[in-house]
């Protein structure tokens, strides 16, 4: 008699996932544990790269809802956002991968979110 393993099933690996930009208006489906750097480049969503290394901070995106939905945080992503002093709910998304439905929002360099905000020790 074969001896029979379990099957390893990903339990939502055949479902479409989406990605809403609320601000922008875009959404697009990827597939169960699609990166969202491949889902720029496929549906040139609202988001820019340079390093994809988690270095740069460049593809810095706030996560609106669905945190629970993207891959865990690595070491070096966690080093470069306490590095910028980003906000609990910010992310890299050159190092995410997508689980089930997300809503971001892009921030740009430019934009006012990525100074750290102003304390009594570094008034400047």
């Amino acid at each position: 008699m074969p001896h029979l393993l379990p099957r390893l099933i990903m339990p939502e690996s055949g479902k479409k996932i989406q990605i809403v930009f609320p601000k922008t208006g875009q959404t697009c489906e990827v597939d169960y544990d699609d990166t969202l750097a491949d889902a720029t480049f496929r549906y040139d969503l609202p988001i820019r790269y340079r390093c994809e290394r988690a270095v740069c901070t460049t593809c810095l995106i706030e996560v609106l809802e669905g945190w629970e939905n993207l891959s865990e945080m690595e070491s070096r992503e966690k080093q470069t956002l306490a590095s910028i002093q980003a906000k609990p709910n910010y992310r890299l998304a050159c190092q995410c991968s997508v689980t089930g439905d997300v809503k971001l929002d892009y921030i740009p360099i430019t934009d006012v979110r990525r100074k750290p905000a102003k304390s009594a020790e570094n008034p400047l």
